[in-house]
């Protein structure tokens, strides 16, 4: 039964909880964590909220304005509207008083409560505030803690990370898995076939069997071919040729950097499955022009932080799916 109740409460969002969920896990539904106990940190920093976050059915609301000062963001508000414009590059969110839904990046999207208006400040549900921003919360029920992890914006992504994920395509590009082994993150790095990260069962390879696959014969399941569901059993190098480096992704016409570019209908959930990484998108947008664009492909490294250097996490193929 508990597993069912943390489930749900998985699906539905943020919630504060009496019993259920340590540090990192995820709280059931009622409330217990007095509101003025509720502490927040962006990216390690302890945020000091002027106006005191509260519980509302469950969901921890918290001052819009203060959380877009504190994660960067740029607010605007038309009073006439009841609508406040959130701006952090890449995303834009609009959110109006008193409504459930939300504008991300011209989608809809579900609040876990409405936004309010109380003593004239506009609160928002907490979770909502870090991911419009592409971020992700974890909280802790025990301290009252929400840490939320955002990413470096494109251009500061691109200051950091460039140089390295240069590398990194260059030695993908050349079969240097010697140089590649050496950038790999102590706990391997992850393949994805697709846009969707599947953390239980997508492989992980170690550096030393990225150095050795070169001669790597062994014939493994890297997941399921889109369409027909069936196993996709390769060697690494026949999944080099089909889901790692099927386009020359080093002369890619269009690198994002915590940015995604190809949008397809696989849930792209790299963010999630890397929340504190860097991600880096090589894409092209198209091969042949009578499939109109809808034969694109992107390769998509993550990178995450370890003793002091950017080290690749995850290599992940994309592309339009059925």
């Amino acid at each position: 039964m508990l597993k069912k109740i943390a489930a749900l409460c998985i699906v539905l969002g943020l919630t504060v909880s009496i019993t259920g969920g340590g540090p990192g896990g995820t709280p059931s539904a009622q409330a217990a964590v007095p509101a003025g106990m509720v502490v927040v940190t962006i990216n390690g920093v302890t945020l000091k909220l002027q106006s005191q976050a509260y519980v509302t059915k469950g969901r921890v609301m918290v001052p819009l304005r203060e959380m877009a000062a504190g994660m960067g963001a740029q607010l605007s508000w038309n009073a006439a509207a009841r609508t406040a414009t959130l701006r952090r590059a890449p995303h834009l969110v609009k959110i109006t008083a008193g409504s459930s839904r939300a504008v991300k990046d011209g989608g809809i999207v579900l609040l876990d409560a409405p936004a309010e208006i109380r003593a004239g400040r506009v609160y928002i549900p907490l979770r909502f505030s870090a991911e419009s921003m592409g971020g992700t919360v974890t909280w802790n029920v025990r301290t009252g803690t929400a840490d939320i992890v955002l990413p470096l914006d494109p251009a500061s992504a691109k200051a950091v990370i460039a140089d390295r994920a240069k590398e990194a395509v260059l030695a993908l590009k050349k079969k240097d898995w010697t140089a590649l082994s050496s950038m790999i993150h102590s706990r391997g790095v992850r393949f994805s076939p697709y846009g969707h990260v599947d953390t239980a069962k997508d492989i992980v390879l170690s550096w030393s069997e990225i150095a050795a696959a070169g001669t790597d014969q062994t014939v493994r399941t890297w997941g399921e071919y889109d369409g027909t569901g069936d196993p996709i059993k390769l060697t690494f190098a026949q999944y080099y040729n089909k889901f790692i480096y099927s386009a020359d992704f080093a002369d890619a016409p269009e690198i994002g950097y915590n940015q995604t570019i190809g949008f397809g209908n696989s849930l792209n959930n790299a963010r999630n499955a890397y929340p504190d990484a860097i991600l880096v998108e090589y894409h092209f947008d198209g091969f042949d022009p009578q499939y109109a664009g809808m034969d694109w492909q992107s390769l998509r490294l993550a990178f995450v932080k370890e003793g002091g250097q950017w080290m690749l996490a995850g290599i992940i193929h994309d592309q339009w799916t059925i």
